[in-house]
């Protein structure tokens, strides 16, 4: 329906006398009159004429940026020795608790490394009773202090070795305190540093993996939060606590809600931004990290120039309304949009226009057609 009145629209001011005009206003102001309507082609194409005016809007800085965890909530789990990957059931998304097993790795090395530990400590026994016969005797001037001393040397470079060992076990996950002769194993297990979701799997099942391989990464939902970029010119206009109003285009066009958490105190000079963190509550949603985000954030109110969104035209990235001093000449002139509010779009005038001008409020989108339609 509105394709037709639009073509009916065109056909009648083709079909009447109208002629571009130049005047020394013009070449004053910096616009061009596009076109000259009678009062009968103003009706047809419904334009509505009204006062700019000033309103107070909600004031609103833009910025980008990313859904995003804090450190703690990212894990890189890497092999802590070389072997031979035994076991290996994750999948890309799964979900993990804390301490459970991700892969089991097998080693050889493993063997001779709880074997020696076991027969150290079976020495650090004997060498422990040796020093309790050989104090006694010292004490009795019954034995030679030199035998005592090598006693107390050989004890201290044992229980030095063990603890060294003891180490090197907890280090791969094997418990020192239940390891016994009957329980040695080639293999160890690589667990889960903090509950999460699996975000990669980079190795598969009888892969041998070298000591601080990669073998998986692990990414918690508990602390989602977003990184905005905000723009030099706007940083002094944020502070904590001000909301802030953002879509992901993952997400369609529904509307979240969060507040300025923290504001970084470094700038980047190649971007001219600085970072600002934001806290939000809605967990629930299917957010993830690395999701892109437009945000808005509101800063106050100010006064703008405003317009019902009728009111702008767009040509290309531009977006410009039309004004009229005289209901008959109509001027194009460009304008910024600062923010939207119900049906008012605040906006910034880029050229001046004349105080007594009117703005084209309806009916702007026939009246750019109609100058298109007289360009060709």
């Amino acid at each position: 329906m509105r394709t037709t009145i639009f073509i009916a629209i065109l056909w009648l001011i083709s079909a009447c006398q109208s002629k571009e005009i130049h005047s020394e206003t013009q070449n004053k102001e910096n616009t061009t009159s596009l076109i000259e309507l009678n009062p009968k082609q103003i009706q047809t194409m419904g334009i509505s004429l009204g006062k700019l005016e000033k309103r107070k809007v909600n004031e609103f800085v833009l910025a980008n940026g990313m859904i995003d965890v804090p450190p703690e909530s990212r894990a890189i789990i890497t092999a802590k020795m070389e072997g031979f990957v035994k076991k290996c059931d994750l999948l890309v998304g799964d979900f993990v608790q804390k301490g459970q097993v991700l892969t089991i790795l097998e080693n050889l090395r493993l063997i001779t490394l709880q074997e020696e530990y076991l027969n150290v400590k079976n020495q650090l026994i004997f060498l422990e009773q040796e020093f309790e016969r050989q104090s006694r005797l010292e004490e009795a001037e019954a034995g030679t202090k030199k035998i005592l001393q090598k006693t107390t040397a050989d004890l201290q470079s044992a229980k030095i070795r063990l603890a060294s060992l003891e180490k090197q076990l907890e280090f791969v996950g094997i418990n020192p305190a239940t390891l016994q002769a009957r329980n040695i194993s080639a293999t160890f297990v690589v667990t889960a540093p903090i509950s999460g979701y699996v975000k990669s799997v980079s190795i598969a099942k009888g892969q041998n993996v070298l000591a601080e391989t990669v073998l998986f990464e692990i990414v918690s939902k508990e602390h989602l939060h977003i990184e905005l970029q905000v723009f030099e010119k706007d940083i002094t206009k944020i502070h904590k606590g001000q909301k802030v109003y953002f879509q992901s285009p993952n997400l369609g066009n529904e509307t979240f809600e969060g507040k300025v958490f923290l504001i970084g105190q470094n700038f980047d000079t190649q971007s001219k931004t600085a970072n600002i963190h934001v806290h939000f509550e809605e967990k629930d949603k299917p957010f993830l990290p690395g999701m892109y985000v437009n945000a808005r954030i509101a800063v106050g109110e100010s006064e703008f120039w405003a317009v019902p969104e009728g009111a702008i035209v767009q040509e290309g990235e531009e977006n410009f309304i039309f004004y009229t001093t005289n209901q008959k000449h109509f001027y194009q002139t460009p304008i910024r949009i600062k923010n939207r509010e119900a049906s008012w779009i605040a906006i910034e005038l880029l050229k001046e226009i004349p105080e007594n001008a009117l703005i084209v409020e309806k009916g702007a989108i026939y009246l750019q057609g109609a100058m298109q339609n007289e360009e060709e």
